[in-house]
């Protein structure tokens, strides 16, 4: 399947729940500042804007940014600064919101610290962390790919001691389809996590 039709099909796909409640969890005092990491075509980071916020989108995928561009409604041009870029190198700026939908996973396990600190550090006190992390189920995680970071419970967990509360969990443990129709066995963690310190 090509590009086209899966950045077709991945602005189709609606909002995640998660983000919409990250939203509302924000101290009101903060700036409206989110990062979209691994944008893709830029469904999250629409949303994102429309509810107000200034949007750091960046994916690794020149194809992806493009076709943010080519989707961006026009009133939404000034609250939105996409760019081609990885994990670990972005700039992540200080935000209220780090949204992290189906993209961190695939962030390569030598540089997923890095980037992971990188993120933590940016946000504000009060502010959120949404976003899903794969487990050791998932088919893709079995298939002992060396571009996936993967996480047990307790590890994810560990990820957020201290700094953050964690304020949702859902796990996804089930067979599914991917945006291109192939059939996998999914096993992901959304999590909804707020800033404390």
């Amino acid at each position: 399947m090509s590009e086209p039709v899966y950045y077709k099909r991945s602005l189709a796909v609606d909002v995640y729940p998660h983000l919409k409640m990250a939203i509302g969890l924000i101290d009101s005092s903060l700036p409206k500042v989110a990062v979209d990491v691994g944008c893709g075509a830029g469904r999250d980071a629409f949303y994102l804007a429309e509810n107000g916020f200034k949007v750091h989108a960046y994916d690794k995928s020149g194809a992806a940014i493009a076709r943010l561009k080519e989707e961006c409604p026009l009133h939404l041009n000034e609250m939105l600064f996409p760019q081609v870029c990885n994990f670990d190198r972005f700039e992540y700026p200080r935000s209220s919101l780090v949204s992290a939908c189906s993209s961190l996973f695939f962030c390569p396990p030598e540089f997923f610290s890095a980037a992971w600190l990188k993120i933590t550090e940016s946000i504000l006190h009060g502010g959120v962390f949404c976003g899903h992390f794969m487990g050791p189920n998932d088919s893709w995680a079995k298939m002992a790919r060396e571009d996936l970071t993967v996480h047990t419970r307790a590890e994810l967990e560990e990820l957020f001691e201290h700094t953050f509360k964690i304020v949702d969990v859902y796990e996804n443990n089930s067979e599914g389809m991917t945006l291109v129709g192939k059939k996998k066995h999914w096993h992901t963690y959304s999590v909804v996590a707020q800033k404390i310190i």
